[in-house]
């Protein structure tokens, strides 16, 4: 009987497939870890001017009604339920639950002076700096 021998092409076609399952399964698994707490950090944007800090955060498939943003002169903290899926594989889908981020500001804010809008999945928080080192005239 004979024996086909093996080519170098074969070998790196299985290293190649092997490979290839094991990076699949290294991503499915740091996935897992990600949502083991069903919620998700948004993606989102932190401009600062001389008068304002704005964060801008996307929030794909909540609702405004939902979002419950909090502040204080140096945190911003955001919840937002949702019901999301997210493609981890080719064959494995994973559900959140939420939206969930907490950023420490780069300044104190003043909260009283705070606006925020909601459109179309894009959440913008307007925060105006509370004013320091105020310079006071001698007379």
């Amino acid at each position: 009987m004979f024996r086909r021998r093996r080519s170098i092409f074969d070998l790196m076609r299985e290293l190649e497939e092997e490979m290839e399952r094991e990076i699949e399964y290294f991503l499915m698994e740091l996935k897992h870890d990600e949502l083991a707490g069903q919620c998700l950090q948004p993606l989102y944007d932190l401009r600062e001017t001389d008068e304002e800090i704005v964060v801008t955060i996307d929030l794909p498939g909540a609702r405004k009604e939902d979002i419950d943003l909090r502040l204080s002169e140096d945190h911003l903290s955001l919840y937002a339920p949702i019901s999301y899926g997210v493609r981890v594989s080719r064959s494995y889908t994973r559900g959140a639950t939420c939206y969930r981020l907490h950023l420490e500001l780069p300044e104190p804010v003043s909260v009283d002076s705070t606006v925020s809008t909601y459109r179309n999945g894009v959440l913008e928080v307007k925060m105006r700096k509370k004013r320091t080192g105020y310079r006071i005239p001698i007379e």
